[in-house]
């Protein structure tokens, strides 16, 4: 057996074989499992409901693919939920005003008995209660005395942050309107077998990038760089297209083959030192 490293971090105490097989079930070190296809989103399904949208699609600002149905009913959800945010935070800046109005009252007061014991002549003086007084008492006895219920830690209010205006997208994250879904034409195989095809060339899309021309065609992003790229004319509709800009690149399927990206789902836990 070989020696292992003096420090701490210098080696795992469990061999390659411990860690992966024998002790498999246990709850220690970084374990690495490799997705297959059944595991990635297939080009031309659902990013929300997961399965083949044979009706109405839509793509996002960002290039994914829903069903109009799901997105729309995304965004109604977190609207609403957004408006009562909206309603919870109209109510936290009404105490937060209270709140510091009543503080400005309190400060107004002890002013003004500050002020009038300055300009009182007699020995009979109103006393100002010292507010840093109590609070370092309770401050050593807390130190002291931390198990009295009294001297428990407060609960501090969080400080809510204003709620944004429109809902998120649900992959990006930038804000997402009804009026940026872009409606697309799926050209399917078959009813049985509904693999999505390139509307140019018809030919079978799994990985390849693809793009969605502003008609709403997705054809291939090969088709487009040598047949509508050099002309920027929409074959499907025979208008010029003002920039590229207005071709929306989409987000190509996944697969288990690492050339179609990221296949490796990573669990961090504590190894043994």
């Amino acid at each position: 057996m070989t020696r292992k490293s003096k420090k701490s971090s210098g080696h795992t105490p469990l061999t390659y074989y411990e860690m992966n097989t024998k002790f498999k079930s246990s709850q220690y070190g970084t374990t690495t499992v490799r997705l297959s296809t059944d595991s990635q989103l297939p080009f031309g399904c659902c990013a929300l409901g997961l399965s083949p949208i044979l009706d109405d699609p839509v793509a996002t600002p960002s290039g994914h693919i829903y069903s109009r149905e799901a997105i729309v009913e995304y965004l109604l959800t977190k609207t609403q939920e957004l408006n009562k945010a909206r309603d919870e935070y109209e109510q936290y800046l009404l105490s937060q005003e209270a709140k510091q109005e009543r503080k400005q009252e309190k400060e107004k007061e002890t002013a003004l008995v500050v002020f009038e014991n300055a300009q009182t002549a007699s020995k009979k003086r109103v006393r100002v209660d010292d507010d840093d007084e109590p609070k370092k008492k309770k401050s050593v006895l807390a130190h002291t005395s931390y198990w009295l219920a009294e001297y428990q830690p407060e609960h501090k209010t969080e400080l809510l942050e204003p709620p944004p205006d429109r809902p998120a997208s649900p992959y990006s994250g930038n804000p997402l309107k009804r009026s940026q879904l872009k409606p697309l034409i799926l050209k399917r195989s078959d009813d049985n077998n509904p693999k999505v095809l390139c509307t140019l060339s018809e030919k079978t899309i799994s990985t390849q990038p693809v793009v969605a021309l502003p008609s709403g065609h997705v054809i291939l992003k090969q088709c487009y760089d040598d047949l509508v790229k050099p002309t920027m004319m929409d074959p499907f509709t025979s208008k010029k297209i003002k920039k590229e800009k207005h071709v929306l690149t989409l987000q190509k399927g996944k697969s288990g083959f690492a050339s179609s990206g990221p296949v490796l789902a990573k669990k961090y836990r504590p190894t043994i030192t």
